[in-house]
C-alpha cells in the first residue's frame, strides 16, 4: 500500500534561514538513506504563524518500505548531530502518514 508521509516545522522565529540550511542537510541524510525525491512548501497563507512553517513529503511504496527508510536514516552516523541541530531551532514538529482512498 502506498504511503505519503508529511512533516510540518514550526520554526523558532528568526530561525528560519538556518532551518533552511538544516532542512537540505536533513534531505541529504535521508536521500542517502533511500528516501525518493519529495516535495517542500513553506506556508504561505492560513490562521496562526505562517511565516514559521514549512513542510516536506514524500511518498514510498509500502509501510515496509518507510520502516526500512527510518531504520537506515537513524543508522546514519550524521543523524544524531543533525537532530540535535534541528531541535534547536525548531519548536515542533509534526509527521503524518497518509494512505490513498479506497
Amino acid at each position: 500500500m502506498k504511503v505519503m508521509v508529511r512533516v510540518t516545522h514550526k520554526v523558532i522565529p528568526g530561525k528560519m534561514a538556518e532551518a533552511m540550511e538544516a532542512m537540505q542537510e536533513h534531505i541529504a541524510i535521508m536521500t542517502r538513506s533511500g528516501m525518493p525525491p519529495g516535495r517542500a512548501y513553506q506556508r504561505f497563507f492560513g490562521l496562526g504563524d505562517v511565516a514559521h512553517t514549512f513542510v516536506y513529503e514524500f511518498d514510498l511504496d509500502s509501510f515496509a518500505a518507510m520502516e526500512a527508510l527510518f531504520e537506515k536514516a537513524m543508522a546514519d552516523p550524521e543523524m544524531p548531530a543533525h537532530m540535535a541541530k534541528m531541535d534547536a531551532i525548531v519548536e515542533s514538529h509534526e509527521a503524518e502518514m497518509y494512505v490513498p482512498m479506497p
